[in-house]
C-alpha cells in the first residue's frame, strides 16, 4: 500500500488511490511520525525524540514509552514505510508514497538558474502543498515549538521568493491579494510587506501602498521601537517617486563547458544533491579558499552521474566556466595532473605554445588565471590528496567538485559527501527510466524483486535496463531468475563494457594482500553486520591489526559502517560487495580455510553469549564443549560501562544468521551452543520469533546428530520460550523431558538447570505447596553444587507460592534473603524482578512505605529486566497508589501499564493490570457498567493462559463490580466460580 503523508500543516496520511485517511491516534503518535516525516532518510535521536514528547521532564520508562510507539506505528502504515531503530534513535524511510514537504523542496531546488517567469510557476506549486501551520502537533514542547518555527521561516521564505519572481517576471495582478493575508499574520516581517507595498503599486493602488507602509511603520515602533528597516523605506521611495523595479540581467553564457551530458535517467540522490549545491552556491571573497566538495562511495554507486547533474545545475554560480577531467584513480596508472593542468591551460584561453613545461608553473598559471574568476572544477576518480593538490583553485570565487572511491580525509575545509544505497522508489525510477518503457505495465512485485536483486546499486540497475530495453524477447521473471542465483549474479551484471564485477574489481586489487584477504573472508559471513571483534576472529589475529585492515577497506568503500552504538563502529557489506568478497573467497582461499574462518568467528559470538549471559544471570549453566575464540580478545573489545547483554542485542541477528550457517556447516556442538547462549536475551527483549527460529534449526540439527546433551540443554530453552508465551501446560511437559534425557545420559549439572526450573510452571499451574517443596529442593542442591544464581532463580518462585498461598509475611522473608543474596552476587535481574514481588508481598502486609522502598530499587534496575521492566514499574506504583487510596493516581499508573502489557502482547501481564484495574474503589456509579465489560474481557484473558490465582483474583473484581452496580444474582453467580477455582489452588 503506497501512503501520502502530509506535513505542510496539520499531520495527514492517506491511502493512494483511495485518499483514505489513515488515523494516527494518540497526540505522542502523531508528533513521533511528524518528527521523524521531517527527518525522512535521516536517523533521528533518542534525544531529540524525547525533547520532543516531554521537554526537560521525561518519565524514567521514556525510551521503552517510544520503543512501544514506534513498534504501533510500524504496525498501522505497514510496508509502506521502513522505521528502522537502534540504541541511538530512528529513522524513517518512505518505500511506498509521498511526503509533500520533499516535494516542496524539490521543487525549490528547481528553481536555481532559472528565469524569473519559470521561477515564478515552481514556487506557485510549492506554495500550493501548504495547508495550514504545519506540524501544530509539535508546538506543546520547546524543542517542538523550535521545529515547528522552522517550518514556518521555510514557508515565509517560500512566499517571498515566489512575491520576487512574480514581481521580477510582471505577472503580478493577483499577488497583492495573495500576500495581504500574511503580512497580517507577520505583520513585523518587513520583506514581506515591501513587496505586498510594490504588487499593490504595480496594481495602480499607491495609495493603498503608502497605507501598509504606514501601519508597518507604527507597529514596529509600537512593538519594537525602531524605525522601517532599508528595504521597507526603499519600497516607500520608489512608490513616491513612481519608479517600478527593473528585472536584473541574464547571467553571462558561461564557457568552456567541459561537463559530459547529464543521464537522461538521473534519479534520486536529493538529499546529497542539495548538500552539494548549499556548499558550491555559497558566496565566498576572493582571499577566502576555494569550496571543496568530495563525493566518495562504492564503484557504481553513482558518484560521476551526481557530480555531472550537480555540476549542470550550477552553471548560473559559476559563470565564468565549467572545467572537467578524469583521473583515473581506480586504475593501475592513474593520470599524471600535469597532463590535466595543460588541458585546462588551453581550455581557458593559453595557446598550446605558452603553456609551460614545468608542472609547478603551469600550476601557477592556472591559479593565476582562475583568481578572479568563478569557476567549477569537476575531478572524477581521483586517486589522493597529492593527485588533487595541482588542480585545485586558490581564489574563493571558485568550486571544486571531486569524486573517488577513496575518502579523502586530508583535505582541510572540505566538505565529504558519502553516497549509499539509493531508495527503493528511486530505484524503481532509475530501472522505468532506463528501459524506454519496456517496465511501463510491470508489476510492483517483479519491480521490487530486480531491485532487490541489485541491491539498489545504480550500475547494476542501469545494466538490467539496458538488457531489458535491447533483448525484448526476454521476460523479467526470466531476469529476475538469473540474478536470483547468488552464485552468479555477478556474471548476470553485465553489458557490453558495463560491468559490476569489473567495477569492484578496481577497488579490490589496488589493496595490501592482507586487507584482500579480510576481505574475501568477511564476506563468508552471514551476519547482515559485524564488529570490529569479528574482523579479526576471521583472520585469527588481534583488535589493532584488525582495526588497520578494517579501515582502509572502509576508505575504499568495500566496507561500509553501518553504525556506531555505544560508540564502536559496526561495519557491512552492500549487498553485491558480498556477493564479489564470496567469489573472491571461492576462487582464492581453500575450503578448509574458509570454513576455519567461519567458525572462528562464530566461537567469538558464543564467546560473547558466555560474558553476557553471566553477567546478566550471574553464571553458566550449562557444560561448554563448542570452542570459543579468544574470549579475552571479545571482552577486551566491549565498550566500558555498558552491560554485556545490551552488547548482545547488538548481535541478535548475527545470532540468528549464527545458528543457522553453524547448522549449514554441521557444527551440532556450535549450533546448539549458539542457540541456547541467546535464550537470556531472546527472553528478557522477548524476541519470541527469533528464539523460536533459533531452537528449530538446532534441534533439527541435534537430532540428526544424535547429540543428546545439545537435545536436552534445547528443551530447557523450549520449555522457557513457553512459559514466556504462557502456555503452561507445554512448558512442564518440555522441562520435565529434559530432566530425563539429561538423567540418563548422565549430566548432573543439566538436570540440576531442569530442576531449577519446575518450580516456575508449579506456581502458574496452581500446584503450590509442590512448588514450594521443589524450589527449596533446587535451592539446596544447586547451593550445594556451587550454583548460587541458579539456586536464587528457582527460590525466587518459593516466594512468589507463599504469596499466591497467601502467606505475604513468609513471601517477605523469603523474598529479602534471595534480593541481599542477589545483590551480593551481582545478579542484576533478579535485583530487579524480586524487588517487585517484595513490594507486593509489602502491600499485602498493609507496609505500603516498606514498598514503596521496594519499588524505589526496583524503578532503579528497571532496564535489567528488558523489555518487561516498564511494565513491572508502571504496575508497581499504580498498586502502591492504590493501596493509598491515591485513586486518580492509581488508574493513570495502571492504565499505563495496561498499555504496555498489550504493546508486548503479553495476556498474562495484561490479566496482573487488569486485576488491579477492576477494583470498585477506582468508579463512580455511572462508570461501573464500562469497567463490567472490562472485567467480562479480563476473565477471558486469564481463562485464556489458564493461571487459576489470576484467574480467581478478576473473578473475584468482577463479582464485586456486579455487586456495586446492583446485580446481586450475577455477583452471586461469580462468586461461586471464584470459589471453584481457587479450590484448584493447592
Amino acid at each position: 500500500m503506497a501512503v501520502a503523508f502530509r506535513v505542510l500543516g496539520p499531520l495527514e496520511v492517506r491511502a493512494v488511490g483511495t485518499d483514505a485517511p489513515i488515523a494516527v491516534a494518540g497526540g505522542h503518535a502523531r508528533q513521533l511520525l511528524g518528527v521523524l516525516l521531517l527527518h525522512e532518510g535521516r536517523l533521528v535521536g533518542i534525544d531529540t525524540l524525547t525533547e520532543v514528547l516531554w521537554d526537560e521532564d521525561p518519565p524514567p520508562s521514556c525510551r521503552k514509552l517510544i520503543q512501544a510507539r514506534i513498534s504501533r506505528l510500524r504496525g498501522l502504515l505497514g510496508p509502506s514505510v521502513e522505521l528502522a531503530g537502534s540504541r541511538d534513535g530512528y529513522r524513517l524511510t518512505i518505500r511506498a508514497g509521498s511526503l509533500d514537504l520533499r516535494e516542496h523542496r524539490e521543487l525549490v531546488a528547481e528553481t536555481a538558474g532559472a528565469a524569473a517567469a519559470d521561477t515564478e510557476v515552481l514556487l506557485d506549486r510549492a506554495l500550493s502543498l501548504w495547508h495550514g501551520p504545519a506540524l501544530a502537533e509539535l508546538g506543546g514542547t520547546a524543542r517542538g515549538t523550535r521545529i515547528v518555527a522552522d517550518l514556518t521561516e521555510e514557508y515565509l521564505a517560500t512566499v517571498e521568493a515566489h512575491a520576487d519572481a512574480a514581481l521580477a517576471s510582471g505577472r503580478s495582478p493577483a499577488l497583492a491579494a495573495r500576500l495581504a493575508p500574511v503580512v497580517d499574520e507577520h505583520p513585523l516581517r518587513e520583506r514581506l510587506r515591501a513587496q505586498l507595498m510594490r504588487a499593490l503599486h504595480r496594481a495602480g493602488r499607491q495609495a493603498e501602498a503608502l497605507a501598509v507602509y504606514d501601519r508597518g511603520r507604527r507597529l514596529l515602533a509600537e512593538e519594537l521601537g525602531v524605525d522601517p528597516g532599508q528595504e521597507l523605506r526603499a519600497a516607500h521611495a520608489e512608490i513616491l517617486a513612481g519608479e517600478e523595479p527593473v528585472p536584473r540581467a541574464a547571467p553571462v553564457t558561461p564557457v568552456p563547458r567541459q561537463l559530459p551530458p547529464v543521464l537522461g535517467d538521473f534519479t534520486g540522490q536529493r538529499a546529497e544533491l542539495a548538500e552539494i549545491e548549499a556548499v558550491l552556491r555559497a558566496d565566498r571573497a576572493d582571499d577566502e579558499p576555494a569550496a571543496v566538495v568530495t563525493i566518495s562511495g562504492l564503484g557504481g554507486i553513482g558518484k560521476t552521474a551526481l557530480a555531472v547533474h550537480a555540476g549542470h545545475r550550477l552553471k548560473a554560480r559559476y559563470a565564468d566556466g565549467q572545467l572537467f577531467a578524469v583521473l583515473g584513480g581506480a586504475r593501475a596508472q592513474p593520470v599524471d595532473p600535469a597532463i590535466v593542468l595543460g588541458r585546462f591551460l588551453r581550455a581557458l584561453g593559453v595557446p598550446a605554445t605558452a603553456v609551460p613545461d614545468d608542472p609547478e608553473e603551469r600550476a601557477e598559471l592556472y591559479r593565476s588565471l582562475l583568481a578572479e574568476r568563478q569557476v567549477l572544477v569537476v575531478l572524477d576518480d581521483v586517486l589522493d590528496e597529492a593527485q588533487l593538490a595541482p588542480l585545485v583553485p586558490a581564489s574563493g570565487t571558485c568550486g571544486v567538485l571531486v569524486t573517488g572511491r577513496v575518502r579523502l580525509g586530508g583535505l582541510g575545509g572540505a566538505r565529504r559527501v558519502v553516497l549509499g544505497e539509493m531508495s527503493e522508489a528511486d530505484s524503481v525510477s532509475l530501472l522505468r527510466n532506463s528501459t524506454d518503457g519496456r517496465l511501463a505495465s510491470a508489476a510492483d512485485a517483479e519491480l521490487a524483486a530486480l531491485v532487490g536483486l541489485c541491491a539498489r546499486l545504480p550500475l547494476a540497475l542501469r545494466i538490467v535496463g539496458s538488457l531489458l530495453a535491447s533483448r525484448p524477447h526476454w521476460r523479467l521473471a526470466d531476469l529476475v531468475s538469473r540474478l536470483a542465483d547468488e552464485q552468479h549474479r555477478l556474471d548476470a551484471l553485465r553489458y557490453r563494457d558495463l560491468e559490476v564485477r569489473a567495477s569492484f574489481g578496481l577497488s579490490y586489487t589496488g589493496l595490501r594482500p592482507e586487507t584482500r584477504r579480510l576481505f574475501r573472508l568477511l564476506g563468508l559471513l552471514e551476519a547482515p553486520d559485524f564488529p570490529l571483534w569479528a574482523a579479526a576472529a576471521v583472520l585469527d589475529t588481534g583488535l589493532g591489526a584488525a582495526q588497520d585492515l578494517v579501515d582502509e577497506l572502509v576508505d575504499v568503500h568495500l566496507l561500509d559502517v553501518t553504525g556506531a552504538p555505544h560508540g564502536q563502529a559496526r561495519y557491512g557489506f552492500h549487498d553485491l560487495t558480498r556477493a564479489y568478497a564470496r567469489e573472491r573467497a571461492e576462487a582464492e582461499e581453500p575450503a578448509p580455510t574458509r570454513h576455519a574462518a567461519v567458525v572462528r568467528a562464530l566461537g567469538a559470538l558464543l564467546a560473547l553469549t558466555d560474558i553476557a549471559d553471566r553477567d546478566h544471570m550471574g553464571q553458566n549453566m550449562f557444560q561448554r564443549d563448542a570452542q570459543r575464540w579468544r574470549p579475552d580478545v571479545v571482552a577486551a573489545s566491549l565498550p566500558p560501562d555498558v552491560p554485556p547483554m545490551v552488547v548482545l542485542d547488538n548481535e541478535r541477528a548475527a545470532l540468528v544468521a549464527g545458528v543457522r550457517q553453524a547448522a549449514d556447516l554441521g557444527r551440532d556442538e556450535l549450533c546448539c551452543e549458539l542457540a541456547v547462549g541467546g535464550q537470556a536475551l531472546f527472553e528478557t527483549e522477548r524476541y519470541f520469533d527469533d528464539w523460536q527460529n533459533c531452537y528449530d534449526t538446532a534441534m533439527g540439527l541435534a537430532k540428526a546428530a544424535g547429540n543428546q546433551r545439545g537435545h536436552a540443554r534445547l528443551l530447557i530453552s523450549k520449555a522457557g520460550l513457553l512459559y514466556l508465551r504462557r502456555r503452561y501446560g507445554p512448558t512442564e511437559e518440555a522441562n520435565t523431558e529434559a530432566m530425563h534425557l539429561f538423567e540418563r545420559i548422565g549430566d548432573q549439572r543439566g538436570y540440576l538447570e531442569a530442576l531449577s526450573n519446575a518450580p516456575f510452571f508449579l506456581v502458574p499451574n496452581g500446584r503450590l505447596t509442590k512448588a514450594i517443596t521443589a524450589g527449596s529442593e533446587a535451592y539446596e542442591r544447586l547451593t550445594a553444587n556451587g550454583q548460587p544464581a541458579a539456586a536464587l532463580h528457582a527460590y525466587s518462585q518459593v516466594g512468589l507460592a507463599h504469596l499466591q498461598a497467601d502467606r505475604p509475611a513468609v513471601a517477605v522473608e523469603v523474598l529479602t534473603e534471595i534480593v541481599a543474596s542477589a545483590r551480593e552476587h551481582g545478579i542484576r535481574i533478579l535485583v530487579a524482578r524480586d524487588t517487585y514481588w517484595l513490594g507486593q508481598a509489602e502491600l499485602a502486609l498493609g507496609h505500603d512505605a516498606e514498598a514503596e522502598k521496594a519499588f524505589t530499587e526496583l524503578t532503579e534496575h528497571v532496564s535489567d529486566i528488558g523489555a518487561s521492566g516498564v511494565f513491572y514499574a508502571a504496575h508497581a506504583w499504580g498498586c502502591l497508589h492504590l493501596a493509598r487510596g491515591e485513586h486518580t493516581d492509581a488508574r493513570d499508573r495502571l492504565r499505563a501499564a495496561l498499555e504496555i502489557a498489550r504493546d508486548l502482547h503479553d495476556p498474562l501481564f495484561e490479566t496482573r493490570a487488569l486485576a488491579d484495574l477492576l477494583d470498585p474503589v477506582l468508579y463512580d456509579r455511572h462508570e461501573l457498567p464500562a469497567a463490567i465489560g472490562q472485567g467480562e474481557h479480563a476473565v477471558a484473558v486469564a481463562r485464556g493462559i489458564d493461571y487459576p490465582y489470576l484467574l480467581a483474583g478478576v473473578l473475584d473484581k468482577l463479582a464485586r463490580l456486579h455487586a456495586a452496580a446492583g446485580d446481586h444474582g450475577a455477583a452471586d453467580r461469580v462468586t461461586r466460580e471464584t470459589a471453584a477455582v481457587r479450590a484448584r489452588i493447592r
